[in-house]
């Protein structure tokens, strides 16, 4: 299923777009563009699963980090405002969310790859 591949690129380019206003977007676009890459390359059949695994453990480490840096659970959003970052600890649990649908995409492509759906 190759459009699996395709519909993490759109989704992921969206993420990287929503990142041009973060404080540090260098950091968030090219985060969030690695995995548009990957899910490119498992859209035209090139998949490489080492690449994969090592995504996998890096996302995964980057955001147990940034949940152990929050000193409260206060949720995603604002009462009223919405996407508004009200405090550090919001911003720090949104980055380790968006980090962690990182790392599914990754599982998901890496068991496609396995599938031989998506692989060369």
């Amino acid at each position: 299923m190759p459009y699996i591949a395709l519909f993490f690129v759109i989704i992921f380019l969206w993420f990287a777009y929503l990142q041009f206003n973060d404080p540090d977007p260098v950091l968030w676009v090219v985060l969030y563009l690695i995995p548009v890459y990957v899910s490119l390359m498992a859209f035209l059949r090139k998949t490489n699963r080492e690449l994969l695994i090592v995504l996998s453990v890096f996302y995964t480490s980057y955001a147990i980090n940034s949940g152990l840096q929050m000193t409260q659970w206060e949720g995603f959003f604002t009462e009223g405002s919405g996407m508004e970052m009200k405090s550090v600890n919001q911003e720090l649990a949104r980055e380790a969310v968006g980090l962690m649908i990182a790392v599914f995409t990754y599982l998901v492509l890496i068991v496609l790859s396995f599938r031989k759906k998506i692989s060369q």
